[in-house]
């Protein structure tokens, strides 16, 4: 991988890349660099010939009048040069139009020794050229080695030939040596940071073609897993997405279905998992994956016996197993295999990112088949019994005759029996709604009336507007107890908040009104469940959660569960930059504010993904990759931070 690779060419001191196709790639880039270069050095050198002139001019005077023009002549051909760079765009002979002056900078040079003698100044000269020579951009650290060696041995040879004593000599030798080496080091270095930025670019265009591979993958998967409702073809076709966005040699799964380990795999492609004799997935590995519901990778090894009978680890390949999960339930693993590099965090939050989003199509596509069953539910053949049909008593009390009616006693007393049994009968529904399992959706306030019980105060309210059917203070009852569920906050799950924001999509569609989307995730959360407990992240988190319903619009927003650590807030009505705007609040809020534990006061931050309907994105699952992908730039540019898809 790109990164890795960078890491790796930072440890050794070797220019040369590993790697051959690489190699062949800077080589190429390397032939059509930009102006920049010649621009710069063309102009250096042209200053150096201005200076060579001031020195000849000045120390010689009228006596040096050849090599002072032509070091000016050799400025004007520099500059202009360095002038035609910038009109021009054309890279053709860059190498040669930067070296051709140069080399008659070195004639000119060599010619004022042998017409004037060897003097100081020139020794000055030599070295400046030669320092010019080996900060050449153009020049790989071998040639401008070889040629800031020949041109010194051609200077120290004239030098020798004309006027140097051999004092003058031996110091002239010392400082070319230490100038070749101060060169050929500006060379080295030079060369080097080049190279680093080829493979910085290509790490960062590595990263973002995969991430646009993985943005496309998301996008096609409608198309081509929608409808499927058997869960194994579901999971081999799974592959074919996988294979688009994240490289790899072999792989293997495995088609649980809530029905524990298997022995053995489903599908087997590549040959880097033949012949295994371990334990494909081990127990502490699918506990491990059904826990975290995250990705996991590793390097394999092999212990083979060495020198005098030593065990020594030989690599094997690199390993990269997913989980497939419905809702909490672990339906499936998929293992990657590849020898050419390690796994990063992308191909981790991508893997995650693609099989969740092929559970969420395989489960709607299972709600439009009617005949189809939920992964996790098994089939049955009992067919409930109708539920008998409960008459209002809204609409008992509206058939009552308007008019007096003359009734007995006998009739009276039945008719009072009968009232106060339905009013049993009602609390008794009330009782058992009370009493029901609770849903997926998630009570911050954890007030003891549920959205359940909430639901059927109002219900029992309405009805009670009759007061000859439910007493008033009945009704007062009920009034109190709804207004105290107005207090309790419902985060609604995963697939209740998708409902309802889909129908506010297609409003907003249909309408033409804006509407923002925000994926909020707590940096770190994980982490502090495992070292400090469930009761502590949940305390962090319920009191984010709480400022965010507090600063939001409660018949309008939708918040939902988005992920183990964070959570969604769906804002009609409200454009891009409100919604930005919204998330640093909240973000800067959160940075800020001390959260109350059970083991005192904890910090926390957020890494907040925005999107917006716009005419591109066009369906709501496609504006919630846009918001995901963006808390995906998010967390990998250090978290705690606002970014936004367009």
């Amino acid at each position: 991988m790109p990164i890795e690779r960078i890491n790796l060419y930072k440890t050794t001191p070797r220019l040369g890349f590993c790697d051959e196709i690489t190699e062949d790639k800077y080589n190429d880039l390397q032939l059509g660099r930009g102006r920049s270069t010649s621009i710069f050095s063309l102009a250096t050198l042209a200053l150096l010939c201005l200076a060579f002139a001031t020195l000849e001019d000045w120390i010689l005077g009228i006596n040096s009048t050849l090599p002072l023009y032509a070091f000016l002549s050799l400025a004007a051909i520099s500059g202009l040069t360095s002038l035609f760079s910038v009109l021009s765009e054309s890279t053709s002979q860059l190498t040669m139009r930067i070296l051709i002056p140069g080399c008659m900078v070195l004639v000119v040079i060599l010619g004022g020794v042998y017409f004037q003698g060897y003097r100081i100044y020139h020794a000055v000269e030599i070295v400046l050229f030669a320092i010019w020579l080996g900060s050449l951009n153009v020049l790989s650290f071998k040639i401008s080695s070889i040629l800031t060696l020949l041109s010194l041995s051609l200077f120290s040879t004239m030098a020798y030939l004309f006027g140097a004593t051999e004092l003058k000599l031996s110091a002239l030798l010392v400082t070319l040596v230490a100038v070749f080496l101060l060169a050929s080091y500006l060379s080295y270095m030079l060369e080097r940071m080049r190279r680093m930025m080829f493979l910085t670019n290509e790490a960062l265009l590595s990263v973002y073609n995969r991430q646009e591979s993985w943005a496309f993958t998301l996008i096609d998967m409608d198309m081509a897993l929608s409808g499927i409702c058997n869960f194994n073809e579901l999971i081999s076709r799974l592959m074919e997405q996988i294979k688009s966005t994240i490289d790899y040699d072999s792989y293997i799964l495995t088609s649980l279905q809530g029905k524990g380990p298997k022995p053995l795999a489903d599908v087997v492609e590549g040959t880097l998992f033949n012949q295994e004799d371990n334990t494909l997935w081990s127990d502490e590995l699918l506990t491990k994956l059904s826990q975290t519901r995250q990705a996991t990778t590793s390097s394999e090894y092999e212990l083979q016996k060495g020198f005098l009978g030593r065990e020594k680890k030989v690599f094997q390949h690199f390993r990269l197993d997913m989980p497939v999960m419905n809702d909490s339930t672990l339906m499936g693993v998929i293992s990657l295999r590849r020898k050419s590099g390690p796994f990063d965090d992308l191909d981790m939050t991508a893997s995650v990112s693609i099989t969740t989003q092929a559970m969420m199509i395989f489960n709607r596509s299972c709600k439009v088949v009617p005949d189809s069953n939920p992964v996790n539910e098994p089939a049955t053949n009992v067919t409930p019994d109708p539920a008998p049909k409960i008459i209002p008593r809204v609409e008992i009390a509206k058939k009552a005759p308007a008019h007096p009616v003359l009734i007995d006693s006998d009739a009276q007393d039945q008719s009072q029996s009968k009232s106060k049994q339905q009013n049993r009968d009602v609390a008794e529904e009330a009782t058992d709604k009370e009493s029901s399992p609770p849903s997926s959706d998630l009570d911050v306030t954890m007030d003891s009336l549920s959205t359940t019980s909430l639901s059927a105060s109002e219900s029992s309210a309405k009805q009670g507007e009759d007061e000859t059917v439910v007493p008033k203070s009945v009704v007062d009852q009920f009034k109190q107890k709804e207004a105290s569920a107005r207090k309790t906050i419902t985060l609604l799950s995963r697939e209740n908040a998708d409902q309802i924001a889909l129908d506010r999509y297609r409003t907003a569609a249909v309408e033409g009104e804006p509407l923002s989307l925000l994926l909020i995730e707590v940096d770190g959360l994980s982490s502090v469940r495992e070292k400090e407990g469930d009761q502590v992240a949940y305390k962090i988190f319920a009191g984010i959660v709480k400022y965010v319903f507090s600063k939001t619009d409660k018949e309008k927003d939708v918040l939902g569960r988005y992920g183990q650590n964070g959570f969604s807030v769906l804002l009609p009505r409200v454009d891009m930059n409100a919604a930005e705007r919204f998330a640093e609040s909240v973000r800067d809020f959160t940075e800020s504010a001390l959260f109350k534990t059970p083991y005192g006061e904890k910090k926390a931050t957020l890494s907040i993904g925005v999107a917006a309907i716009t005419d591109e994105t066009g369906n709501h699952e496609a504006m919630v990759k846009r918001a995901d992908m963006a808390l995906f730039v998010a967390k990998k540019n250090g978290r705690n931070c606002v970014k936004v898809r367009l």
